[in-house]
């Protein structure tokens, strides 16, 4: 007995010695080395998902995302880059919701090429010819609404996505919106099944990444910051992996204004998350009011306007009848802001206004001399919204008189090309097929 105790002893206390000392001569010898418990080595996964997005001050930025904790290799004209991480490190209490690493580096405006673990990644073209528009992509989960996320027809994001892959854009532009997945699938409901919620990774994966794992690496992207990237609702998703600008702890509810300047136009990037479509608050207008001073800063032929809130549009209620007291007026806030005389004459240099944030795809004319048709892309995937079927012909919108509409709910996504010396938008179906065509110059719609 007292043998077998002397034994126990000495195991026991050689144990843990054996992984200082012979652990060392194993590796030396070639052999297989199995680890201490208390190892953790660093994860090394290629990358998932690898994009390029355009920014403020010429910026081009190359971002990946990994399973991983250690960034993929990059090269910029054959030159192996380092990757930074964004942000650098996931909080105790986000793990199991952001397992991920989101890698980036910039891209300097001389570049000739770009690569993440070898996949060559799209540069910005200065005369794109092909412009793909789109917004408004998520699957809608909330306590009213449960859209059935696993099914391509009442979703048909993914679709959408593989038909835009297919025309082969030279510049992408997303108006914003980006997941809807708020709340949990109800329990009797099998068309949302699994689905994930909240702003966590899996739910941006669903909604964004994964269906458009073919289109995020096409061409270079425009990511419009939308009202459900406040601060509230989606702010890790947005500033970890889309958001332009230096990554930062704090979610700001105005990021500033910026210009992407190409050969012959220049598009406004402008956030209007914080634009409250039915009021609008002093603070707020002055805010947006003090945005001109960074967007006139620029003497391009042509120029876009681009902001997820639009301007000056109208919405009807589906449950009311078809007559104009089931419209509602927007923007409140980004009408207050523009009336001064400085924005008035800003944006009479503008051949259009961009947005989503409405479900459908509208074109609005106005019958106030230069005033820019406002274009509104949301059809994306999200549940439509009704087409406008009131007459609205003289209808006023804040300060502006309509002229025309053209106004469709199905889903889809606009494609625009140059025409002469103006742009043609054409709404194209979720399978990429044309649906109507706009002549900007003329703010008018086939």
């Amino acid at each position: 007995m007292k043998k077998q105790f002397y034994l126990l002893k000495r195991l026991l206390f050689w144990r843990p010695l054996c992984w200082v000392f012979i652990l060392p001569f194993l590796s030396q010898c070639g052999g297989n080395v199995v680890q201490p418990p208390s190892a953790k080595p660093t994860r090394y996964d290629k990358p998932l998902y690898k994009w390029v997005e355009l920014g403020p001050n010429g910026s081009a930025i190359a971002r990946a995302v990994t399973k991983g904790t250690i960034c993929p290799d990059a090269a910029i004209d054959s030159v192996p880059v380092s990757m930074r991480t964004r942000p650098a490190n996931v909080n105790i209490e986000e793990k199991g919701k952001w397992e991920v690493t989101v890698c980036e580096v910039e891209i300097p405006p001389d570049a000739k090429s770009v690569s993440v673990e070898g996949t060559a990644l799209p540069l910005l073209k200065k005369s794109p010819s092909r412009i793909l528009v789109i917004g408004d992509t998520g699957c809608k989960i909330t306590d009213d609404d449960a859209q059935s996320c696993n099914n391509s027809v009442a979703w048909p994001f993914p679709d959408i996505a593989g038909a835009a892959t297919q025309y082969k854009p030279d510049l992408i532009i997303h108006v914003g919106n980006y997941t809807y997945r708020d709340s949990l699938c109800p329990y009797d409901n099998d068309g949302c099944r699994r689905s994930p919620h909240g702003d966590i990774w899996d739910t941006w994966e669903a909604d964004l990444f994964l269906p458009a794992r073919n289109l995020l690496p096409t061409a270079p992207w425009i990511f419009l910051r939308g009202d459900r990237e406040n601060c509230v609702l989606n702010p890790k998703g947005w500033f970890r992996l889309l958001d332009p600008f230096p990554y930062s702890e704090k979610c700001e509810n105005f990021s500033q204004p910026y210009n992407v300047v190409l050969d012959t136009l220049t598009l406004s990037v402008m956030d209007s998350t914080s634009a409250d479509d039915g009021s609008y608050a002093a603070a707020k207008v002055s805010k947006y009011s003090s945005y001109i001073k960074t967007l006139e800063n620029t003497a391009s032929r042509h120029r876009w306007f681009l902001t997820h809130r639009p301007v000056w549009a109208l919405a009807q209620n589906p449950n009311e009848a078809n007559h104009q007291d089931s419209l509602s007026t927007l923007n409140h806030t980004l009408q207050t802001a523009f009336r001064s005389a400085q924005w008035d004459a800003l944006l009479l240099k503008y051949d259009m206004i961009i947005s989503g944030h409405l479900n459908v795809f509208d074109m609005f004319s106005f019958n106030e001399q230069g005033t820019p048709p406002q274009f509104i892309i949301g059809n994306g995937g999200t549940l439509l919204d009704p087409a406008i079927s009131a007459r609205v012909r003289g209808y006023r919108i804040g300060l502006k008189t309509l002229k025309d509409i053209k106004s469709v709910s199905t889903f889809g996504f606009a494609t625009i090309e140059p025409v002469g010396d103006s742009w043609g938008v054409t709404l194209r179906d979720k399978n990429g097929r044309p649906i109507t065509s706009c002549d900007v110059g003329s703010a008018s719609c086939q």
